[in-house]
C-alpha cells in the first residue's frame, strides 16, 4: 500500500511517501530527519492522539480545570474518552499533575490536571 503523511513530529512538517504491507513499514521518502519512520509507522499500525479538554470543579476559584491524556490514546477512543469526561466533576482544590483519571476507558492512559484550581475564597 502507499500514501502521503504529513510528518508533525518537529516543525519542519515533510510530506513523506509511505509503503507498506499488513504488518510493517516498508519505505519512507522525502523525510528531512529521522523521526518521520517512527511517526509514520504510528499513524499506519496504532494511530493515537493527546486528547486535551476541561472538567468540572466544584468549590473551586474557576468553574473548570484542563487535562489532557498522558500517554496519547488509541485514536479509535477519542470518542468516548471525551464522553467519559463529561461525567466527570473534581472537587477543589486541583493541582497540576494531579490524576483526574486512572486508566481512562481502559486505555492504559491517564487524566491529568493541567492547571491548578484553588479552592473557592
Amino acid at each position: 500500500m502507499k500514501g502521503k503523511f504529513t510528518c508533525v513530529v518537529c516543525p519542519t512538517s515533510c510530506v513523506v511517501n509511505a509503503e507498506w504491507n499488513e504488518i510493517e513499514l516498508e519505505n519512507t521518502d522525502h523525510a528531512q530527519c529521522k523521526l518521520a519512520w517512527d511517526y509514520v509507522r504510528g499513524e499506519i499500525f496504532d494511530p493515537r492522539r493527546t486528547v486535551t479538554s476541561t472538567v468540572r470543579v466544584d468549590d473551586g476559584d474557576i468553574p473548570l480545570v484542563s487535562v489532557k491524556t498522558e500517554p496519547p490514546v488509541p485514536k479509535a477512543k477519542v470518542f468516548e474518552v471525551m464522553q467519559h469526561l463529561a461525567h466527570v466533576v473534581l472537587k477543589a482544590p486541583v493541582n497540576i499533575g494531579d490524576i483526574v483519571v486512572a486508566d481512562v476507558v481502559g486505555t492504559g492512559s491517564n487524566i491529568v490536571a493541567t492547571k491548578k484550581i484553588l479552592l473557592k475564597a
